[in-house]
């Protein structure tokens, strides 16, 4: 990954990458949100209750945005084919996700169906669009360490081990915002090609 930086950690991959986009593209993605956010969903009960930002899916139909995947599918190596729609996530103060992991855990009534359209989550890519005036880090605590929200800046890492196991230290927690307001965009990557969301999205209530 060209212009990537490691995170010192033992045991998960993760990489931050200053730069990847620029203020205008930023601007122009916040303002793709913010004209279509709800509150964000999660296929775990509890995770729901957790989860308190407001999200949306973007359209590839959309030029920049079709340009924003293809650099993030170029960047990681992966096919464009494992990717699964982009989204934005918007958080006001007091707003959070509080810990959990990207990947699917095993024996839920959602596994069989998300295994389908595509295997387990691989990588997970996040792009800081701005800076909240306090709070807002990705923190990791497993791991022990944290993404401070850093405009354009792109974090990425990797939710499994080696072997292809859940991986703990993946696991991590958008800190609730202090003062204004956060916006990020997120892509998840699968095993294999993404179906789609269709079986999934209908175990979502």
């Amino acid at each position: 990954m060209p212009n990537a930086v490691r995170a010192p950690v033992n045991g998960l991959a993760m990489f931050a990458i200053p730069g990847f986009l620029d203020d205008a593209e930023c601007d122009a993605l916040i303002a793709l949100i913010d004209l279509d956010v709800k509150p964000s969903t999660s296929l775990n009960a509890a995770k729901r209750k957790s989860r308190t930002s407001e999200t949306c899916h973007l359209s590839s139909d959309d030029p920049l945005v079709t340009h924003v995947e293809t650099r993030m599918n170029a960047m990681l190596g992966l096919p464009a084919s494992h990717g699964e729609t982009v989204q934005g996530q918007r958080y006001h103060p007091g707003q959070q996700f509080m810990l959990h992991n990207d990947y699917f855990a095993g024996g839920q009534i959602y596994s069989e169906a998300v295994a389908s359209e595509g295997g387990q989550r691989t990588w997970t890519a996040m792009v800081y669009l701005n800076e909240p005036e306090a709070g807002g880090e990705t923190r990791f605590p497993y791991a022990m360490i944290e993404g401070v929200p850093t405009r354009g800046t792109l974090l990425t890492w990797f939710n499994l081990t080696p072997q292809g196991l859940p991986n703990k230290l993946a696991h991590h927690q958008g800190c609730p915002v202090e003062a204004g307001v956060k916006h990020v965009l997120t892509k998840w990557y699968r095993e294999r090609e993404w179906q789609g969301s269709a079986a999934s999205d209908a175990l979502r209530t």
